[in-house]
């Protein structure tokens, strides 16, 4: 059944007490939107038509938009993006972890030419490279895209010659293209340091505002200390500068390959590395467990597990640093966290991904 509703200030459907999420919808906008199944005392809604649009809205400046699944907030204008992206963190955190926040602080860079790693794919026609179409298997082809960094406009442009059929990873650094299969690995700077990362392992992909992310870490924690936890810790991205600061950094990473890089990016003759899921690495543990003044977390999108967050909210370190690319999971896992005794001090936000919903956080958490 179509629905006619003006949306709520943070861009929800409300319905008989029900949130109904939109995509598209615009806080204050009057819609036609059709309503799909309950889940978990919310539904998802599919957006009909815009009767009365927001100010915020704008003509997506992408040809392809709405059929590439690259972007999916190209809608909204380049100043509003940030501020929406932060109220939804705020819904987040009144949802999920049960709590009203102030609007968070919101840390931008260049709306445009920023994504320095892409993953490209080729159908089996090979003819040539683009993305996933949205909420499809199949490929669109791209041989121009304005968030891909400039490194890679030759390479889109061509069609993505030499490519394989299939998936390949590329990063792009000072103009020039890396390509998984033809390059190892790529090397770049971030913050005066020069760090190692695989092609087909995760790394940001926004290199202009990482260092404000990295500046952020490191501001929420101490000066100086004796031992450190990087858990999540990839290829040592963290690690790296927690190593200035620490005289011991403890490395904890399921991924080898990836751990293998943080042993090259993370210098120090005292440091420990461990290639392990985070709940086997815990399991470990020698009690009592080694004094430790810090703990930084970067979890995957699905956030701790029940195992973790127990032992996290026990209280290991007096200061944790919470590194997020979900809201959702945030919100959730800092519930779990200030039940047993945490405060959050601080939450600041980085938009790492404009052009999409997508936000990176960082929360900074101390023993009340």
């Amino acid at each position: 059944m179509v629905e006619k509703l003006v949306s709520g200030g943070d861009g929800l459907i409300r319905r008989d007490g029900l949130v109904v999420f939109v995509p598209g919808a615009l806080p204050g906008e009057t819609i036609l939107y059709k309503s799909g199944p309950v889940k978990k005392g919310f539904a998802r809604g599919t957006l009909v038509e815009v009767l009365r649009p927001s100010p915020d809205r704008r003509e997506p400046p992408c040809p392809l938009y709405g059929r590439c699944g690259g972007c999916d907030f190209m809608h909204v204008g380049d100043e509003a993006q940030g501020r929406l992206k932060a109220v939804l963190v705020q819904e987040a955190y009144r949802r999920l972890g049960k709590k009203e926040i102030p609007l968070p602080e919101v840390v931008s860079g260049p709306a445009w030419a920023y994504r320095a790693r892409l993953q490209l794919h080729k159908d089996s026609s090979g003819s040539a490279a683009g993305f996933k179409a949205r909420s499809s298997d199949k490929t669109i082809t791209v041989t121009a895209c304005a968030v891909a960094a400039p490194g890679f406009a030759e390479l889109l442009a061509s069609g993505g010659r030499g490519l394989p059929v299939g998936r390949t990873n590329a990063f792009a650094v000072g103009g020039k293209a890396y390509i998984e299969g033809r390059d190892s690995r790529v090397t770049l700077e971030v913050a005066g340091k020069r760090l190692h990362s695989a092609l087909d392992g995760f790394f940001q992909s926004n290199l202009t505002l990482l260092p404000a992310l990295v500046a952020a870490v490191l501001d929420a924690l101490p000066t100086r200390g004796a031992r450190v936890l990087d858990l999540y810790g990839g290829s040592g991205l963290f690690g790296a500068f927690l190593a200035d600061r620490f005289d011991v950094v403890v490395e904890v990473e399921q991924n080898p390959a990836a751990l293998a890089l943080a042993r090259l990016n993370v210098a120090g003759p005292l440091h420990e590395f461990h290639a392990s899921t985070l709940e086997a690495w815990l399991s470990r543990l020698p009690r009592p467990a080694p004094a430790l003044d810090a703990i930084v977390v970067d979890p995957p999108r699905t956030g701790l597990s029940p195992e973790v967050a127990a032992w996290l909210a026990s209280g290991p370190a007096p200061v944790l640093v919470y590194v997020s690319c979900n809201p959702d999971t945030l919100a959730r896992d800092t519930r779990v966290l200030e039940a047993a005794g945490w405060t959050t001090a601080a939450l600041k936000l980085f938009d790492f991904y404009p052009q999409t919903t997508h936000i990176e956080a960082v929360a900074r958490l101390v023993r009340s």
